[in-house]
C-alpha cells in the first residue's frame, strides 16, 4: 500500500523540492503566439497538415543497454525529434540513460547511429546527435511558448508507441504546471494518448509548434487519458547547454511538504494559513544543514505538528510546493537562497545553500496503481526516499 499511496500523492502535485543548474546561452527561438487569432476547433485538415509537415522530423530512438549475464544487452524504444539542421535530436533522458548504443530510425525507414551529447536528468531531457548529412532536407520542429498554453487547447502527440512508427494521437491540454513525485515540475497534462514508446516525442499545438516533450503516463488501474509532457520552455532553457555537451546537475533543497490550507493550518495549529508546510527534511540535505525542521507523519499518514512553515523564498511569497519548486528550479547548484520560515510563532530568516541532488533520490518514472480510497486529510504530499 505504501507504493500505491506514493504515486497518487506524487501525481497530485507535491514533490521533493529540486532545481536544475543551467548554462545561459542563445540559439533557441520561441515560436510566436497569435494572441488575436481565432481559436482553431478540431479539423481533420489541420491535424493532417500538421502530421504531414512534422512527422518527418520525428524519429524512433532505438537503445541497447550494456550486456549483462548471457552476453546480450536489453533493447528499448523511445521517440525524439529534430530541433535544428545540425543533426540534434531532443528526447527523454530516461530513454537513453545508461545506453551502450543509440540508433534512430526516420520516417522513411533509414536507421543511423546517434550519440548522446548532453543530458538533464532533473528535467528528463537528453540531446542526441546524428550526422548532419542524414537530416538534409528535413525541416526541424520549432519550440513554441509553453507558458502561453491554456487548458482546453488542442494537443497533438507524435511518436512511436509500442514501436508503431510515425503514430499520431489528438486530445486537449488537461492542465498546466503539474508536478510528479519523480521530481519533474511545470509539466503539461494532456488526454492525447501517450503510451510506452511515445517518450521523447513532441506534443504539438495547432501551429505545429512543440509545446511539450512527452515523458510519462499515469497507467493506474482504471486511469485513462492522463499523460504528461515536459514544457517546451524548460527545454528551450537548457537546450544551449545540452548542445554544448553539458550534463546538467540538479540542485536540491531536500524537503517534502504540502500547501498549507486553512483547514490543515487549523488542525496543525500553525498560526498562519498560507505557505508550504515542511513534513520531512532529508538527512544530510541542504535543508537539514540549514536547520529546517519537519513535522513528520502521523499514524494515519497525515502531516504531524511541529514542522516549519516556509512563507517566502528570496522575498517572494510562496503558497504551494509548486511555486517553491518553480523558483528553486531556476537556481544553480551552489546558489544560496533566503527562506522566511515561521517556527513556533516566530518568523526566522534561514539561508540555504543548494547542492547537487544525490543519485539515490534521482527520479524514476514508474507508473503505479493509485489507491481506491480517499486520503483522510485535506492536503497532499510525497514522502522522501521514493
Amino acid at each position: 500500500m505504501k507504493g500505491i499511496r506514493k504515486i497518487l500523492l506524487a501525481v497530485l502535485g507535491v514533490i521533493m523540492i529540486t532545481g536544475a543548474a543551467y548554462t545561459a546561452g542563445a540559439g533557441v527561438t520561441l515560436g510566436p503566439q497569435a494572441a488575436s487569432a481565432a481559436p482553431i476547433l478540431y479539423s481533420e485538415d489541420t491535424v493532417t497538415s500538421i502530421y504531414e509537415s512534422a512527422s518527418p522530423a520525428v524519429v524512433e530512438v532505438q537503445v541497447t543497454q550494456p550486456a549483462g549475464i548471457g552476453g546480450r544487452g536489453q533493447s528499448g524504444l523511445g521517440s525524439g525529434f529534430l530541433v535544428d539542421d545540425q543533426g540534434n535530436i531532443l528526447t527523454n533522458n530516461h530513454v537513453v540513460d545508461g545506453a551502450a548504443s543509440v540508433r534512430v530510425q526516420f520516417r522513411d525507414g533509414r536507421t543511423v547511429a546517434a550519440s548522446v551529447v548532453g543530458v538533464d536528468p532533473g528535467n528528463d531531457l537528453a540531446l542526441i546527435r546524428v550526422d548532419p548529412a542524414e537530416v538534409s532536407g528535413i525541416t526541424p520542429l520549432r519550440l513554441g511558448d509553453s507558458d502561453a498554453v491554456r487548458p482546453g487547447e488542442m494537443a497533438i502527440a507524435l511518436g512511436n508507441p509500442y514501436g508503431l512508427s510515425a503514430s499520431i494521437t489528438v486530445g486537449v491540454i488537461s492542465g498546466v504546471g503539474r508536478s510528479l513525485g519523480t521530481g519533474l515540475t511545470g509539466l503539461l497534462q494532456t488526454d492525447a494518448a501517450i503510451n510506452p514508446g511515445n517518450s521523447g516525442g513532441p506534443l504539438l499545438n495547432t501551429d505545429g509548434e512543440v509545446i511539450g516533450i512527452n515523458t510519462a503516463v499515469e497507467a493506474a488501474a482504471g486511469a485513462r487519458g492522463i499523460g504528461f509532457a515536459v514544457a517546451a520552455n524548460t527545454a528551450a532553457r537548457v537546450l544551449p547547454s545540452l548542445k554544448a555537451g553539458v550534463s546538467l546537475a540538479r540542485a536540491w533543497l531536500g524537503i517534502t511538504g504540502t500547501a498549507l490550507t486553512p483547514s490543515l493550518a487549523g488542525s496543525l495549529g500553525t498560526g498562519v494559513d498560507g505557505g508550504v508546510y515542511v513534513i520531512t527534511v532529508a538527512p544530510d540535505s541542504p535543508a537539514e544543514k540549514a536547520g529546517l525542521e519537519g513535522g513528520g507523519v502521523g499514524a494515519r499518514g497525515e502531516p504531524a505538528r511541529g514542522g516549519d512553515v516556509i512563507t517566502s523564498i528570496d522575498g517572494k511569497a510562496v503558497s504551494s510546493v509548486e511555486e517553491l519548486a518553480a523558483y528553486v528550479v531556476s537556481k544553480l547548484v551552489g546558489d544560496t537562497v533566503e527562506l522566511t520560515v515561521l517556527r513556533g510563532g516566530q518568523s526566522l530568516d534561514v539561508a540555504v545553500t543548494l547542492e547537487a541532488r544525490p543519485a539515490q533520490v534521482a527520479h524514476r518514472i514508474v507508473p503505479q496503481p493509485r489507491p481506491r480510497i480517499p486520503l483522510p486529510w485535506d492536503g497532499h504530499f510525497r514522502l522522501y526516499g521514493e
